[in-house]
């Protein structure tokens, strides 16, 4: 998807909503490298958004074709129709049924680590054989780009304008040794954040099991190459 016709969708999907809101998603499309993310979410997949905020990563996987998106947010103020999106009041734990792919985007922070394995353990018991995960998080290693992430997490929490109050990170190698601990295969790990202030960072990995061969099953391409 292009960055222009992704303005376009954001542009429809929200026209509606209050100035705040409407800044919010524009703001954060800005600042977050959402269309390097969207390379790695199958096509015509069913995903899961945890976490999906308004639901702007949501809109642009259903303007993509994806076949279903389900988006899952806690915080009732952000909770409102987005078209082609399955926006659900509530935590990950509220779902049912198999996905093709699930995304966390600038969430896993926000949750202390040791509730990480629980929750990461209950997103592989969502996905079909070969389903894949996709985690966007920020590398705590990377010394200046994460000390300008703090000071903006930091004023974000001072507007309410997210929930829980944990500010939990791990450095990119401690990762993807926890999701192979987990379980998960095809582990791959990659910088996405040239450009951008924030030291953004990559991750997907796969259920063991191969995708099922009939239409109605899983569908998945292959995950995004490592740097």
């Amino acid at each position: 998807m292009s960055f222009i016709r992704a303005l376009i969708v954001l542009h429809r999907t929200y026209r509606h909503r209050g100035a705040r809101v409407r800044a919010h998603v524009l703001i954060r499309f800005l600042t977050c490298p959402f269309l390097r993310l969207l390379r790695a979410i199958p096509r015509e997949a069913r995903v899961l958004d945890i976490g999906a905020g308004h639901g702007l990563l949501g809109a642009l996987v259903a303007a993509r074709g994806a076949r279903r998106v389900v988006g899952v947010e806690p915080d009732t103020r952000k909770v409102q129709p987005v078209g082609g999106v399955s926006m659900i009041l509530g935590f990950d734990n509220c779902v049912r049924g198999r996905f093709d792919a699930i995304t966390f985007v600038d969430v896993l922070y926000r949750f202390p680590l040791q509730e990480w394995d629980a929750l990461l353990a209950r997103c592989a018991a969502r996905l079909g054989p070969g389903g894949l995960l996709i985690v966007k998080e920020h590398d705590p290693t990377a010394r200046l780009k994460n000390g300008w992430n703090h000071v903006q997490e930091w004023l974000t929490g001072k507007v309410d304008l997210t929930l829980g109050e944990a500010f939990s990170y791990e450095a990119p190698r401690a990762f993807a040794e926890r999701l192979e601990r987990l379980g998960f295969t095809d582990v791959r790990v990659r910088r996405i954040d040239f450009g951008y202030p924030h030291p953004h960072v990559l991750y997907t990995a796969r259920v063991r099991g191969t995708p099922a061969s009939s239409p109605a099953g899983p569908q998945a391409s292959a995950p995004a190459s490592p740097s």
